[in-house]
C-alpha cells in the first residue's frame, strides 16, 4: 500500500512539472496575442480599432501572467530533477494538460466579456484546441483582431498537438518522449523517422510550420488581406474549422475555396508524407493502402454528392465545386463550409454523415476514427468470415502487405467500443436535453469525431443554443475523442491507480 501510494505521488509529481512547463509555452502563446493587440491599439489611426484592441489587451493581461504564474510554480521546484515518465505518468500528463489548457485559454474571453459565461468561454478553447470547430458565438467578425487570433491559433497548437511541440523543443523527461507522443499522436501505430523521438518530433513540427507559412503565403497572394490569410492557413493546416469570417468560406472567390480544398486535402494526409517527398520516397507514398483509399473515397464521394445537389441553374462548376469542398471538409474532420449543406437532399447529407465517423488519414491532424482502422475492422470482418468457412485456414490481416499483429487489431476494437460508449452518453444527454432525434444522432456523431458541423440547428456548428450541461458534456467528448479515447479512459480505471 505504502509503495503504491509513493508511486503515485511520484507520478503526480512528474505530471506537475511537465504541465508548468506546458503552461509556460501557452502563457508565450498569449503574449503573442497580447502585444499583437498592443501593437494595435499604438500604431492604428482606426480610433474604433484602436479602442477594441485596447479591451482585449487588458482581457490579456491577467491570463497571460497567471498562466505564466502557475506554469513557473509548477515547473520550477523540480527543474534540477530527472523526471521519469512511464506509461502512467504520459498519460495522465497529455489528458490533463488539454483539460489546463482550454481552462486557462478561456480566460481571455471571460474577462473580455466576448462570451456570456465560462462555460461558453472553455467550450470555445476546448473545441479549438482539440480542433473541433464548433463554436458559441455567433458574431466571430466583430471580435478584435488579438482575440479572433488567439481563438483559432488554439487550433493550430492542437492541430500539430500540445506535447509534440514541447517534445521538439526541450530534451525531457528521461526516457518517457515515446510514451508521451504515444499518448497524444493519432493512429493505431506511432510512425517514426527516426530511432530518437526527439528527431521524429523535430521533423513533424518542421513540415507543420513550412506547409503553415506555404499555406499563409498562396492565400495571401490569391486575395486575402494578411489576417484572413494567417487564420485560414491555421485553420486548414490543423484541420480545425474556426474562421474569422460568419459564412466560414462561402464569400470567398472560387480560386480561394479551391485552394481551401487542395489545402484540407493535403492536411488529411500523413504530415510524414510531405518529409518522404523531400526525401524522393515516393514510392512509399504511392504504395500507401490508406493513400489509396483516401483519394478513392474522396472522388468517389464528391461524385455521388455533385450528382445528388446538382442543379441547372447553379451550373456544374458551382455544384462541383460546392460537393468537392463539403466532402473534403467533412472528411478531414476540417469543418469549413461554402455553402448550407441542411439545404442539400437527404441522400447527400447522408454521405457527409458516413464521412464523420471515418475522418481521413492516420499521422493528420484529422478526428474520426481515422481512415486505416476503418479498414483494418473491415479486412478483420472479411477475414472472420473466410475463417467461418476455412476454419484451418491461416488468413492474416495485412496493410501496404505487412502482416498487422492482433494487438493493433484488438486496439481497434477497442477504440471503436469506447467511441460507441462515448457516442450513446453524449446522445442520452443531448436527448433529456431536449436536442431533436435527428439533431442528437448526427450531433453526437460530430463531437465524438472532432468534426464541428452537425445537423439540424447545429448544421454550421453553432451550439450557442445548447444547455450549459449539454455544452460541458460536448466539451470533456471534444478532449476525449480528440486523444482517442484510451488515454483518457485509462485514467479512471482501478489498474492505473494500483499498480
Amino acid at each position: 500500500m505504502s509503495n503504491t501510494l509513493n508511486r503515485n505521488m511520484s507520478m503526480i509529481y512528474s505530471v506537475l512539472h511537465i504541465m508548468g512547463l506546458l503552461l509556460i509555452f501557452e502563457a508565450c502563446f498569449m503574449g503573442v496575442c497580447f502585444f499583437l493587440s498592443w501593437g494595435l491599439y499604438l500604431f492604428s489611426d482606426d480610433a474604433i480599432l484602436a479602442s477594441n484592441e485596447l479591451k482585449a489587451m487588458q482581457s490579456f493581461i491577467i491570463p497571460t501572467l497567471l498562466t505564466l504564474g502557475v506554469g513557473m510554480g509548477l515547473y520550477f521546484p523540480h527543474r534540477k530533477k530527472q523526471i521519469i515518465v512511464d506509461k502512467r505518468s504520459g498519460y495522465m500528463v497529455v489528458a490533463s494538460i488539454w483539460f489546463f489548457f482550454s481552462l486557462f485559454g478561456a480566460l481571455p474571453f471571460v474577462l473580455g466579456g466576448y462570451t456570456n459565461s465560462f462555460t461558453d468561454a472553455f467550450f470555445e478553447t476546448a473545441s479549438g484546441f482539440t480542433t473541433t470547430g464548433a463554436s458559441i458565438m455567433t458574431d466571430v467578425e466583430n471580435l478584435p483582431y488579438s482575440i479572433g487570433l488567439w481563438r483559432i491559433m488554439t487550433e493550430w497548437i492542437g492541430g500539430i498537438g500540445i506535447v509534440v511541440i514541447m517534445l521538439s523543443i526541450i530534451p525531457v523527461v528521461g526516457g518517457g518522449g515515446m510514451t508521451l507522443y504515444s499518448a497524444e499522436v493519432a493512429g493505431p501505430t506511432k510512425n517514426k523517422l527516426s530511432p530518437k523521438i526527439k528527431e521524429t518530433t523535430h521533423i513533424l513540427l518542421a513540415v507543420y510550420i513550412i506547409l503553415t507559412i506555404i499555406y499563409i503565403c498562396c492565400y495571401f497572394f490569391a486575395g486575402m488581406s494578411l489576417f484572413d490569410a494567417v487564420c485560414y492557413a491555421f485553420t486548414t493546416i490543423s484541420t480545425g474549422g474556426l474562421a474569422p469570417h460568419n459564412d466560414s468560406a462561402a464569400s470567398f472567390s472560387p480560386l480561394l475555396q479551391y485552394l481551401i480544398i487542395l489545402f484540407m486535402a493535403m492536411s488529411g494526409t500523413n504530415l510524414l508524407f510531405f518529409y518522404l517527398i523531400v526525401k524522393g520516397k515516393v514510392k512509399t507514398i504511392r504504395k500507401s493502402e490508406e493513400f489509396k483509399t483516401y483519394i478513392f473515397i474522396t472522388i468517389i464521394a464528391t461524385i455521388l454528392v455533385f450528382l445528388w445537389i446538382y442543379r441547372y441553374d447553379n451550373g456544374v462548376e458551382y455544384s462541383f465545386r460546392t460537393a468537392m469542398f463539403q466532402v473534403v471538409s467533412i472528411f478531414t474532420s476540417t469543418g469549413l463550409l461554402n455553402c448550407n449543406y441542411m439545404n442539400w437532399n437527404m441522400g447527400a447529407i447522408t454521405i457527409l454523415i458516413m464521412l464523420m465517423f471515418s475522418g481521413a488519414m492516420s499521422g493528420s491532424t484529422t478526428g474520426g476514427l481515422k481512415l486505416v482502422r476503418v479498414m483494418l475492422l473491415f479486412k478483420s470482418a472479411r477475414t472472420n468470415v473466410k475463417k467461418s468457412l476455412h476454419s484451418n485456414a491461416f488468413v492474416p490481416i495485412t496493410i501496404d502487405k505487412k502482416m498487422v499483429n492482433d494487438e493493433v487489431v484488438y486496439n481497434v476494437f477497442e477504440i471503436l467500443m469506447l467511441y460507441v460508449l462515448t457516442y450513446i452518453v453524449i446522445f442520452l444527454v443531448f436527448i433529456f436535453q431536449n436536442v431533436p432525434l435527428d439533431e442528437a444522432v448526427v450531433s453526437s456523431i460530430s463531437m465524438c469525431s472532432n468534426i464541428g458541423p452537425a445537423y439540424g440547428e447545429a448544421g454550421t456548428g453553432c451550439f450557442a443554443s445548447y444547455t450549459p450541461l449539454a455544452k460541458w458534456t460536448i466539451s470533456i467528448v471534444m478532449i476525449v475523442a480528440r486523444l482517442e479515447f484510451i488515454t483518457v479512459f485509462s485514467i479512471f480505471t482501478k489498474a492505473f491507480w494500483s499498480r
